[in-house]
Protein backbone atom coordinates (compact mmCIF):
# COMPACT_ATOMS: atom_id res chain seq x y z
CA UNK A 1 0.00 0.00 0.00
CA UNK A 2 3.00 2.18 0.24
CA UNK A 3 3.72 2.46 -3.43
CA UNK A 4 0.03 3.26 -3.89
CA UNK A 5 0.11 5.82 -1.27
CA UNK A 6 3.77 7.19 -3.28
CA UNK A 7 2.43 7.10 -6.21
CA UNK A 8 -1.28 8.87 -5.37
CA UNK A 9 0.97 11.53 -4.03
CA UNK A 10 2.78 12.14 -7.00
CA UNK A 11 -0.18 12.40 -8.74
CA UNK A 12 -1.88 14.93 -6.85
CA UNK A 13 1.63 16.91 -7.19
CA UNK A 14 1.67 16.59 -10.86
CA UNK A 15 -2.02 17.10 -11.58
CA UNK A 16 -1.95 20.23 -9.22
CA UNK A 17 0.91 22.20 -11.14
CA UNK A 18 -0.61 21.30 -14.00
CA UNK A 19 -4.27 22.14 -13.40
CA UNK A 20 -2.52 25.85 -12.50
CA UNK A 21 -0.70 25.64 -15.36
CA UNK A 22 -3.46 24.68 -18.12
CA UNK A 23 -5.42 27.55 -16.41
CA UNK A 24 -2.92 30.09 -16.68
CA UNK A 25 -2.47 29.30 -20.27
CA UNK A 26 -6.10 29.19 -21.40
CA UNK A 27 -9.71 29.66 -19.23
CA UNK A 28 -11.53 25.92 -18.68
CA UNK A 29 -14.62 27.74 -20.29
CA UNK A 30 -12.66 29.30 -23.46
CA UNK A 31 -10.72 25.35 -24.18
CA UNK A 32 -11.50 24.09 -27.68
CA UNK A 33 -11.52 20.35 -26.41
CA UNK A 34 -15.42 20.43 -26.35
CA UNK A 35 -14.98 21.64 -30.25
CA UNK A 36 -12.64 18.52 -31.24
CA UNK A 37 -13.87 15.01 -31.72
CA UNK A 38 -11.25 13.53 -30.13
CA UNK A 39 -11.73 15.99 -27.48
CA UNK A 40 -15.99 14.77 -26.70
CA UNK A 41 -14.34 11.42 -26.75
CA UNK A 42 -12.02 12.18 -23.60
CA UNK A 43 -14.60 13.86 -21.88
CA UNK A 44 -17.04 10.96 -22.07
CA UNK A 45 -14.48 8.59 -21.46
CA UNK A 46 -13.48 11.22 -17.93
CA UNK A 47 -16.90 11.78 -16.97
CA UNK A 48 -17.71 7.47 -17.44
CA UNK A 49 -14.37 6.95 -15.13
CA UNK A 50 -15.90 9.55 -12.89
CA UNK A 51 -18.85 7.98 -12.60
CA UNK A 52 -17.62 4.41 -11.57
CA UNK A 53 -15.26 6.12 -9.12
CA UNK A 54 -17.95 8.28 -7.65
CA UNK A 55 -20.25 4.91 -7.30
CA UNK A 56 -17.00 3.08 -4.91
CA UNK A 57 -17.19 6.30 -3.10
CA UNK A 58 -21.00 6.20 -2.77
CA UNK A 59 -20.66 2.50 -1.37
CA UNK A 60 -18.08 3.26 0.90
CA UNK A 61 -19.06 6.89 2.42
CA UNK A 62 -22.21 8.26 3.58
CA UNK A 63 -24.32 10.69 1.63
CA UNK A 64 -22.87 13.65 2.69
CA UNK A 65 -19.19 12.69 2.08
CA UNK A 66 -19.90 11.04 -0.89
CA UNK A 67 -21.87 14.23 -2.17
CA UNK A 68 -18.46 15.82 -1.43
CA UNK A 69 -15.74 13.42 -3.24
CA UNK A 70 -18.36 13.73 -6.25
CA UNK A 71 -18.42 17.76 -6.72
CA UNK A 72 -14.25 17.15 -6.26
CA UNK A 73 -14.53 14.83 -8.92
CA UNK A 74 -16.51 16.95 -11.24
CA UNK A 75 -14.34 20.20 -10.50
CA UNK A 76 -11.19 18.68 -9.86
CA UNK A 77 -10.94 15.62 -11.71
CA UNK A 78 -8.07 12.59 -11.06
CA UNK A 79 -6.98 15.36 -8.57
CA UNK A 80 -9.49 14.34 -6.19
CA UNK A 81 -8.90 10.53 -7.51
CA UNK A 82 -5.30 10.66 -5.91
CA UNK A 83 -6.34 12.30 -2.95
CA UNK A 84 -9.14 9.98 -2.31
CA UNK A 85 -6.84 7.04 -2.82
CA UNK A 86 -4.36 8.46 -0.26
CA UNK A 87 -7.06 9.16 2.14
CA UNK A 88 -8.65 5.22 1.89
CA UNK A 89 -5.26 4.08 2.12
CA UNK A 90 -4.80 6.48 5.66
CA UNK A 91 -8.02 5.57 6.75
CA UNK A 92 -7.33 1.74 6.22
CA UNK A 93 -4.19 1.68 8.45
CA UNK A 94 -3.10 -0.99 5.24
CA UNK A 95 -6.17 -3.55 5.40
CA UNK A 96 -6.90 -3.94 2.10
CA UNK A 97 -10.48 -5.75 2.55
CA UNK A 98 -11.08 -2.12 4.19
CA UNK A 99 -9.14 0.27 1.52
CA UNK A 100 -11.77 -1.32 -0.49
CA UNK A 101 -14.98 -1.96 1.31
CA UNK A 102 -14.65 0.76 3.91
CA UNK A 103 -16.29 -0.05 7.22
CA UNK A 104 -18.30 -2.94 5.19
CA UNK A 105 -15.14 -5.14 5.05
Amino acid sequence: MTIAKLISYCIVAAMTVVILWAQSQVSIFDSPIPQLPWGIVSLVDLYAGFTLFGLWIAYKEPPLKTFLWVIGLILLGNLTTAVYVVYSISKSNGDIAKFFLGEKS
